[in-house]
């Protein structure tokens, strides 16, 4: 006992903090980037000693009066959606948020890129060379023409790909600085490869996007201009909830719409006339009694499950991230998000925060010192 006093006397007990949260983040970053799950025994196993490290990540550090509140308050949300709906993803994105005191979402970031790709070249090479199995599937292409497609050990082609996709953008925000032509070739002839042996047609769609994104960020000077930028989260919100409220296949416009993502709005409004929306959060089970298929879409799957309230919420404070980014100049920060934000409308996995760091950078409401205040006016 007086080791342990001795040494909690003479250590930085600030750094211990701080190093046990990147320990925490490293465990689940590399859980996701593996393609485990809370199925797996393996990810039980790295999720139990993910959670001590974070259980020394609080304990070690010291907070407000008023980060005490907004942390008891946003735990208290996370635990109601987690038992409600029965999915941990809100929790463990909270968690991980009001975990964040003292520590850099540069050091974050460095973290999820080192570890993406490591986890992308081991298993698409592992795949190729045969330690693993490829999964090799056929899929059906826009002309109705079969396509032979690869999982590389990672289950779904569309899975592998988002992989890879991931990697890259985490690169691409890393050296985001040096980015040029050379950059976007070599990034792009990656993303064309992978496109190529999983038909991934979204997630190589958002890619280019990311670069028509950075372009824009690249080739305009005018701040004015560049608060665009911040609209790419309103406006994914504003036409998901369009789509699923008014949607009508005999609508040219919209059953093209629909048609281009692959009847997400036809699974979206059907689930709307069968269950409707909430004001509060719901169970799983209510959507099963009449499945319809996944709602792939990040906006409506909050509105459906976690509720209207929740979901306004969220998305204000995701609204007052991104308006704080804009001021300090973050844009950089703001490309991405927008990237995901168009990834948002055709997938789910934008509101974990292990698939999504960026989501993490909600956490400057609460400590605004995550992010190096660079040119913040």
């Amino acid at each position: 006992m007086n080791t342990v006093r001795t040494f909690l006397k003479n250590a930085d007990v600030k750094k211990i903090g701080v190093v046990s949260f990147y320990a925490y983040f490293a465990i689940n970053i590399l859980m996701k980037a593996f393609s485990y799950d809370h199925g797996d025994n393996i990810y039980k196993w790295f999720f139990y000693t993910a959670i001590l490290f974070w259980g020394i990540k609080m304990v070690f550090t010291t907070y407000t009066m008023w980060e005490v509140f907004w942390i008891t308050v946003m735990m208290g949300i996370g635990v109601m959606l987690s038992v409600i709906t029965r999915q941990n993803m809100w929790l463990l994105s909270i968690m991980t948020v009001v975990a964040m005191k003292n520590c850099r979402f540069s050091v974050i970031a460095q973290i999820a890129v080192w570890i993406r790709c490591v986890a992308a070249v081991i298993l698409s090479g592992g795949s190729l060379i045969g330690i693993f199995d490829i999964g090799e599937k056929t899929k059906l292409d826009s002309g109705y023409v079969e396509q032979h497609v690869y999982g590389f050990a990672m289950g779904e082609p569309n899975t592998a790909f988002l992989t890879v996709f991931l990697a890259l953008l985490l690169v691409l925000y890393y050296n985001y600085e040096k980015l040029n032509v050379l950059w976007c070739g070599v990034t792009s002839l990656i993303a064309l490869v992978f496109y190529k042996m999983t038909f991934c047609r979204t997630g190589v769609l958002v890619f280019f996007f990311c670069w028509v994104l950075i372009l824009f960020d690249k080739v305009v000077k005018s701040k004015k201009i560049k608060s665009v930028l911040v609209c790419s989260v309103p406006v994914g919100a504003a036409f998901s909830l369009f789509t699923t409220l008014f949607y009508n296949g005999k609508h040219a416009l919209l059953y093209k719409i629909n048609h281009l993502v692959s009847g997400r709005v036809y699974i979206m409004n059907t689930y709307y006339k069968d269950q409707g929306l909430s004001l509060f959060p719901r169970t799983q089970e209510i959507f099963y009694t009449s499945y319809h298929g996944l709602v792939d879409n990040s906006y409506m799957h909050v509105t459906f499950y976690a509720g209207i309230l929740v979901a306004v919420l969220f998305f204000v404070i995701i609204l007052k991230t991104m308006l704080r980014l804009y001021r300090m100049e973050c844009y950089k920060e703001l490309v991405m998000i927008g990237t995901l934000a168009l990834y948002g409308v055709l997938e789910q996995f934008v509101l974990n925060g292990f698939m999504n760091i960026f989501l993490l950078l909600c956490g400057i409401l609460l400590y605004p010192g995550i992010v190096e205040e660079k040119h913040e006016k």
